[in-house]
């Protein structure tokens, strides 16, 4: 039962009621006098004196007990939450960001210090159990439950237990907050991977979390929801549940290199590596279930809402898709950064095609090759059919429009820090190797002119686009901002279902793997 605190009760009250006049000899009648009615009443006898007013008499009526007041056990943790939160000391989970933790500070006073998961008899809401549930299943989404500790405390234990309630209560919004971070991809900062990885976090705030949570109707849900919900997600999903399913007994289960005084990475790998037998699909690579949550984490960078219509291009894969509704619309081959000059990896939006393009040599290229060979051969640019081209003390080298330049006919513009974009080029015959990754860092496009077609709409058909070549440089712009999304998974699964592995070209998904605790 909830707990119930009564108050003192109130001093007795004394009540002093009139009473008739006590009878005595008649008195002769008499005529009213004019002034009869307004004579003011005698003053009243203040409490506790030992005389009453004339004609009146006290009675002492029995007294009623004050009505209890009952607080709850959520009434009680209020005060505490206060008090724990002006010491925060030893509250939130490990890598939990200063900011979230200010977050929840600034939350908890919005709401009074009232307690967001704390029930009025002192156990764990619905919604507290709901939240409680899929962080146990945090491993279901390639998490590590590890990292979100359930708070415990004794339940019931009220009013000397709201202490250990207030805390309880405070770090369950922690861990739910950092799960929801974790699980938008805030595990590993991509820049610490590689410089190239730059794709714009949506990274929720802690209080906005809280809000969420307390919100809903169904806060387990709601706490699922912040992993990504894109299709090719969750078949990677399904396939490492099929792939722990299937896991033999005597397997030692990854750890975590950073859990404490557990087995090393490579004696892990040592055992997971062994003869033990494993079903057909899986035969060959040992190393398919740290793979699987590497690039489910990659999954995480990408926006919750690609387009409605969008391009993505897989860099291992070789290979350009353009969505729209879901489905495929467009699909075609592409050439990728060489390993040295890899293609980066982030979101941008399209805004327009430029026609019959100069290319500008970028600035390494300038740096590292042209440079060094115009300083033996003043000539050299020239040589090659390039303009010099000098703004103030800039020097830039420009390749004018022509079938020898190396953007082709055509280049799409998606402005970004990295100055790439996907584009036509002359030289086609390298559309017929396997492993396509040739370029300083830009997407060649094969079939540019159908890519076109769908992304500039129908005035601007493939047959219209093809008369205006040589024509002079010539810029459309979308009607509609288009997204580009630059992407990097090794592994994927095909509408059959069938698991596709690509080559680590640049080294990420092994760098992942070592971050996440995987062994690289």
């Amino acid at each position: 039962h909830d707990p119930v605190i009564v108050l003192p009760e109130p001093p007795p009250v004394r009540i002093a009621l009139p009473t008739p006049p006590a009878p005595g000899p008649a008195a002769p009648a008499a005529q009213p006098h004019p002034t009869a009615g307004l004579q003011p009443h005698p003053a009243p006898t203040p409490a506790g004196s030992a005389s009453t007013a004339p004609g009146t008499a006290e009675i002492r009526l029995p007294e009623q007990p004050a009505a209890p007041v009952v607080l709850t056990a959520a009434d009680l943790v209020t005060g505490a939450i206060q008090t724990r939160l002006a010491d925060p000391n030893g509250l939130w989970p490990r890598r939990f960001p200063k900011k979230d933790a200010e977050a929840i500070v600034a939350f908890y006073g919005r709401q009074g210090g009232k307690p967001l998961w704390i029930g009025a008899a002192g156990t764990w809401n619905p919604a507290a159990q709901g939240m409680i549930d899929r962080l146990a299943r945090a491993g279901e989404n390639g998490l590590d439950p590890a990292d979100y500790p359930v708070p415990t405390f004794r339940p019931g234990q009220v009013p000397a237990g709201t202490a250990e309630l207030a805390e309880a209560d405070i770090k369950l919004s922690g861990v739910a907050a950092l799960y929801a971070r974790d699980a938008r991809g805030g595990r590993i900062e991509p820049s610490r991977l590689s410089a190239l990885l730059t794709p714009k976090l949506e990274l929720p705030t802690a209080d906005a979390v809280l809000a969420a949570l307390a919100g809903s109707p169904d806060a387990g849900a709601a706490l699922e929801g912040y992993n990504p919900s894109h299709p090719g997600y969750r078949a990677l999903k399904a396939k490492l549940a099929d792939v722990r399913a299937n896991r033999p007994a005597s397997q030692v289960p990854m750890a975590r290199r950073d859990r404490g005084p557990v087995l090393t990475t490579q004696a892990i790998a040592v055992l997971n590596d062994g003869p033990a037998v494993k079903p057909a699909s899986l035969l060959g690579n040992p190393r398919l279930e740290g793979d699987l949550v590497a690039n489910m984490e990659r999954w995480r960078w990408l926006p919750s809402d690609l387009g409605d219509r969008y391009v993505a291009v897989n860099v291992p894969e070789f290979r350009l898709r353009l969505f729209e509704g879901g489905r495929v619309a467009h699909e075609t081959r592409v050439i990728t950064g060489k390993p040295e000059t890899p293609t980066p990896i982030f979101s941008g939006l399209m805004e327009y095609a430029v026609l019959n393009p100069s290319w500008y040599i970028p600035p390494s290229i300038l740096k590292n090759e042209f440079l060094p060979k115009m300083a033996a051969d003043p000539d050299y640019a020239a040589k090659l059919g390039y303009e010099v081209v000098r703004r103030g003390k800039v020097l830039s080298i420009r390749q004018p429009p022509g079938e020898k330049n190396a953007l082709g006919f055509i280049k799409f513009m998606f402005p970004n820090g990295h100055a790439v974009y996907l584009h036509d080029t002359p030289n086609r015959r390298l559309f017929s190797s396997a492993r396509r990754a040739f370029s300083h860092g830009c997407v060649r496009v094969d079939q540019p002119f159908a890519l076109a077609d769908f992304v500039l709409g129908a005035e601007w058909s493939e047959a219209r686009l093809k008369k205006l070549i040589g024509r002079g440089e010539r810029t459309i712009f979308l009607k509609q901002k288009l997204p580009v999304h630059l992407t990097y998974f090794t592994l994927a699964v095909d509408p059959s279902g069938e698991m596709q592995s690509f080559e680590d070209l640049y080294g990420h998904n092994r760098r992942m793997r070592a971050a996440l605790g995987f062994g690289a």
